[in-house]
């Protein structure tokens, strides 16, 4: 059994191979959505930015 300490309580309790197992993967999961959310944010900005130039630019030859 591994012992866990609550961030949030500072209270330590044990849980099993399958629990540990558990919490573990929903922080994976937690951590790999937030990093997919910044990733996307980052290309929408990318692409907001490469629209904006090219319309200067489109406007620019007109």
């Amino acid at each position: 059994m591994s012992e866990i300490t609550c961030p949030h309580c500072s209270k330590a309790f044990k849980v099993d191979q399958a629990g540990y197992a558990a919490i573990l993967s929903q922080v994976k999961n937690k951590e790999f959505d937030k990093e997919v959310h910044q990733r996307l944010e980052l290309e929408k900005q990318k692409y907001n930015s490469d629209l904006n130039l090219a319309k200067a630019t489109t406007e620019k030859e007109s």
